[in-house]
């Protein structure tokens, strides 16, 4: 029986040495501050025990818990561990109001409190609060790339793009340590973004109205998406809306058509001058603008060549649109209507390219072989 009992003994303590062998400590910081500094390089959360050297509990959890080769590996592998002495850090043990040991606080990296878990914990439990504070603080592999690409957009100057990727990496309201960095750069967009209103501010209140519609034009559309480029559209509106900006904005417009018509003339596109001219005279004709527009149309329409000319454009387009709609035709179906369509452009405008393109895809219709392009007017 001595013997049996001998063995056994022997049996538990090989046992209890094997265990002893797999299982690794906890690698525990003793400095707060410089933990803290290591928590934020590595963006890793803090595990930090807090207790005392006379509490029963502590060091169970100390023996048990943080001795399980899966809790440490979790600990070690994932997180920045902190030990804390109660007595000898009470400042700190106050300013984190724990009121029993041991207490195991569960923060992020920048110091932010995830979980308080007071009074000793079985391993599995405590593995099992570990690994939900891990999933609270991970970054997303979508988070990551969108983060990413924020950054690139930002770098082209496309910051409407990056302020849209930026927010929807922040929506939740968690804080992962991606979107502590998105938050940052979403913040210096915002204030890049307010110093442009601002900017557009003071040049409504020197009356320098053109300089400040440019700017709020240019927030809207750069910084769409923030604060200041909502408060920017509005004052947009409000500025446009005055009569005096109306008025000025209203010549500005027939400037720019009739230097428009005028560049088309000295480029012999007749066409498209008399277009210009059109809308001059029909929406501007209190303005110089329309006045000259008046003579300008005047002068094409008393050269016969030019007038050819603007004609034949005018046919080339009119063809073109009958080429359009009879392949709208056919894709709804419709082979019948295309062919009226087909048919309209070889007798409209005989011997021009349209009428060539018209008459291969007739024939391809109707089943017969195409002829070779002719493209002589």
């Amino acid at each position: 029986m001595r013997g049996f009992l001998k063995f056994f003994l022997l049996a538990i303590a090989w046992v209890f040495a094997q265990s002893m062998a797999t299982a690794q400590d906890v690698k525990w910081r003793y400095d707060y501050n410089a933990a803290r500094r290591e928590a934020e390089q590595k963006s890793m959360p803090l595990v930090v025990d807090i207790g005392t050297e006379n509490c029963f509990w502590c060091n169970k959890l100390d023996a048990i818990t943080f001795h399980d080769p899966t809790v440490a590996e979790v600990i070690n592998s994932k997180f920045i561990p902190l030990k804390v002495d109660a007595h000898r850090n009470a400042a700190l043990s106050d300013a984190l109001r724990i009121q029993a040991f041991p207490t195991v606080v569960l923060a992020a990296s920048d110091g932010k409190i995830l979980a308080t878990l007071e009074g000793y914990m079985e391993p599995i439990r405590f593995h099992e609060q570990l690994q939900r504070t891990l999933v609270s603080v991970s970054n997303p592999e979508w988070m990551n790339r969108d983060y990413l690409e924020a950054g690139k957009a930002v770098a082209g100057a496309d910051y409407a793009r990056a302020i849209a990727l930026l927010k929807g990496v922040t929506e939740d309201g968690q804080n992962r340590p991606i979107q502590l960095k998105a938050r940052q750069l979403l913040n210096e967009l915002d204030q890049q973004a307010a110093t442009r209103l601002a900017r557009a501010k003071q040049y409504e209140d020197k009356g320098q109205t053109t300089e400040a519609m440019e700017t709020l034009t240019e927030l809207v559309r750069a910084y769409a998406g923030t604060q200041a480029a909502t408060e920017g559209g509005e004052l947009l509106t409000k500025i446009a809306d005055k009569p005096e900006i109306k008025a000025r904005q209203r010549t500005r417009r027939a400037r720019d058509l009739l230097a428009q018509a005028k560049e088309d003339f000295r480029t012999h596109q007749y066409l498209r001058t008399l277009e210009h001219c059109e809308t001059l005279v029909t929406n501007y004709p209190d303005l110089p603008e329309g006045a000259e527009a008046v003579q300008l149309a005047s002068d094409i329409k008393s050269n016969p060549e030019w007038m050819k000319q603007a004609c034949d454009s005018l046919s080339d387009r009119l063809g073109l649109l009958y080429l359009s709609l009879a392949e709208t035709w056919i894709k709804k179906g419709q082979p019948k209507e295309a062919v009226i369509c087909y048919e309209r452009v070889i007798q409209t405008f005989p011997g021009s390219r349209q009428a060539d393109t018209a008459q291969q895809r007739l024939a391809q219709l109707q089943g017969q072989p195409t002829r070779q392009a002719n493209f002589k007017k």
